[in-house]
């Protein structure tokens, strides 16, 4: 789908097992959607890059596809938050042969990435063998054509397999395809393909794996409503989370399962700060949702936490204890488990079903039917009363903050971290100094809250490792966890007696959106 100023493709991937290709092309919902014939074609599709890899660096890909005797250009930009979560620029011509051609293409942005001698330099990189089953279908008023990709990748480095279906909005409203991909997941097993073919083969021919992800900032217009707003933000949040799903599939490690839960708990505080703009039940149920992503990631991460804050830590400064090293090889059991615990929930039918209906929520108009007419509020006036409210929530009745008990204060760690990523969100609609320095003050609150949490919950993660004990040797467990505890007990002390300069040094700050 595009227009005269803005080419567009809207298209939802979704990897397959191989098994159920036929299956899903014979499928008798499919059939009654159907406006006319079926097609199957090979398609060879080489991507080009410079030798510095500077699309890449871009996040563009440039192919050109051989369809039988045409050969199609394509130049694709990575998706924004401005446009969606599965809208991507692209520029489409024929060419006349299997070289790019680039001077038509009348885009600013475009160019810049383009100027000096890119078009000369540019050379085949990898290539797809694709054999491509297509279906036009129409539903609710939308049509969309299915296609259902079944080939490789191939470069110098090697091949992997591509299976997978693309549902391309080519006329109509963007949750219909959500609509049809969650209709089609109850019938064959699939899942969201966060990365497009052409990341994917750059990863083959590079030798690396997708790495962590951390958010890119928000980009607002000081002229925008607040419901236009609401739907950046969620977006950024949701394509952050997609981009370390990447990274915890391809191989899960620390910063990537850390940076998919900071995904969900942004995506979980953008509903906090716009929750004025939607019905109340509609943002419980959906914030319902996202927390059961969280919830699945969460021993991982508090193992993660554990092992690099504590036990590694005190392995360094007793290398030869050995309740120590009897402890640390039952974290890492635990671990592994809440590692394979993670990757299990990402192939789970229920995150498809679940990342399916929240991109779609957000696309759609249901987020808002029936809450007023709050989306129209500017959305700098919208945002100072936002920051004002969780600002005012988060100092309120604060005398001394270190006579607080460990529940006050995971409380207040909660509205400090809700209170940042809006912050966060907000920023860019205002003058960028106050900003940061408020920001600093904040997140170094949070920081040292955030350690006392991690020793609360490491407490808890002792008594659960009694469980993993098997032939250890009681007394030695016990000296090993004794020693965990004496350490921990001594980091929370330390950081309580921190926690009051910092919090002097936040209720100070300028409030950056007044």
């Amino acid at each position: 789908m595009s227009g005269a100023n803005e080419p567009t493709e809207v298209e939802l991937t979704l990897r397959m097992p191989p098994d159920s290709v036929s299956r899903l092309l014979r499928d008798p919902f499919l059939r009654k959607l159907k406006q006319g014939p079926s097609r199957t074609r090979w398609q060879v599709s080489t991507y080009f890059d410079t030798d510095d890899f500077r699309l890449e660096r871009e996040r563009a890909a440039l192919r050109v596809r051989q369809i039988g005797s045409r050969c199609i250009q394509t130049l694709k930009l990575a998706p924004v938050p401005e446009k969606g979560v599965i809208a991507r620029r692209e520029w489409e011509r024929e060419v006349t042969d299997n070289t790019p051609d680039l001077r038509d293409i009348d885009d600013r942005h475009v160019r810049r990435l383009l100027d000096g001698d890119i078009a000369d330099r540019l050379a085949p990189i990898f290539v797809t063998e694709i054999k491509r089953s297509t279906m036009p279908l129409a539903l609710d008023g939308s049509t969309i054509e299915l296609a259902v990709d079944v080939g490789e990748i191939k470069t110098e480095s090697g091949s992997i397999p591509v299976c997978e279906a693309e549902l391309e909005l080519k006329s109509g409203r963007v949750e219909t395809v959500y609509k049809l991909a969650q209709e089609l997941n109850r019938r064959v097993p699939l899942t969201i393909e966060p990365l497009s073919k052409s990341e994917r083969g750059y990863a083959l021919l590079r030798n690396r794996k997708p790495g962590p992800r951390r958010a890119e900032g928000v980009r607002l217009d000081k002229d925008m409503r607040a419901g236009a707003a609401f739907q950046i933000v969620a977006r950024n949040c949701l394509l952050h989370l997609r981009a370390n799903e990447a990274s915890v599939r391809a191989a899960a490690v620390a910063d990537s399962i850390h940076q998919l839960r900071v995904g969900v708990r942004r995506l979980r505080s953008a509903l906090v700060a716009f929750g004025h703009l939607m019905p109340a039940d509609e943002r419980r149920r959906v914030s319902k949702s996202v927390r059961w992503i969280a919830q699945q990631c969460g021993r991982a991460r508090e193992l993660d936490v554990f092992k690099a804050d504590v036990i590694e830590p005190l392995r360094q400064r007793m290398p030869n204890e050995a309740s120590l090293i009897e402890l640390e090889r039952l974290v890492a059991q635990a671990r592994d488990d809440a590692y394979a615990s993670v990757s299990a929930t990402l192939d789970d039918k229920q995150y498809t079903e679940t990342l399916l209906a929240l991109e779609a929520w957000v696309e759609g108009e249901r987020w808002n039917e029936g809450a007023g007419g709050g989306v129209d509020i500017p959305v700098r006036d919208f945002a100072r009363a936002v920051l004002k409210r969780l600002h005012r929530k988060l100092t309120k009745g604060v005398k001394a903050i270190d006579a607080l008990d460990e529940e006050a204060l995971h409380e207040l760690r909660i509205r400090a971290k809700k209170l940042r990523y809006s912050a966060e969100f907000f920023r860019s609609l205002f003058r960028d100094k106050p900003a940061k320095a408020y920001l600093a003050a904040l997140t170094a609150v949070q920081d040292r809250l955030g350690t006392l949490n991690d020793g609360a919950v490491a407490r808890q993660l002792v008594s659960s490792l009694e469980e993993r004990r098997g032939g250890v040797d009681a007394d030695v467990f016990a000296r090993g966890t004794g020693i965990v505890l004496g350490w921990n007990a001594c980091r929370i002390a330390a950081d309580l007696k921190q926690l009051p300069a910092a919090w002097e040094r936040f209720t100070e700050a300028k409030l950056f959106w007044k």
